[in-house]
């Protein structure tokens, strides 16, 4: 198994953060290692499995197994290997600590090991621009 791991601070709430994690409909437009995810459910429904297109080649399904704002948990099985993807939402005062673990395991995401250690931090560069963008439109309101 091969783990990568980012942290950062965001200015944002955990419910904000955690509801842009779970609105699978847009999960394509801020995290780089999908290209689609072909449903409008904009709250992803746990332990139910979602078709995704990914970088990655091969048919991929997507499977939020925990969900809280303290805490997400998601599997993406893709070729006979599995990303298990873990975010942790820690208000710390006016933001909130987000620590995204991600673990592989399987042929297929071995092979593409090296090109999967930044995809944690672009995935919280991307999060973060989303979710402080959208908590500055709320208090602009």
């Amino acid at each position: 198994m091969k783990t990568y791991r980012a942290e950062r601070d965001i200015a944002a709430h955990p419910e904000a953060i955690a509801a842009i994690i779970l609105n699978i409909s847009e999960l394509a437009e801020w995290n780089p290692a999908l290209t689609a995810t072909g449903t409008g459910d904009t709250v992803a429904r746990v332990d139910h499995p979602y078709a995704v297109t990914l970088r990655a080649p091969g048919r991929a399904r997507l499977t939020y197994v925990q969900s809280s704002t303290a805490r997400i948990v998601w599997r993406v099985d893709v070729g006979g290997s599995v990303e298990t993807g873990e975010w942790d939402l820690l208000p710390r005062g006016p933001v909130t600590r987000v620590t995204h673990t991600m673990s592989h395991t399987g042929a297929l995401l071995a092979i593409l090991g090296g090109g999967m250690t930044s995809v944690p931090t672009w995935r919280l560069d991307r999060l973060q621009a989303r979710a402080e963008a959208t908590d500055h439109e709320r208090r602009r309101g």
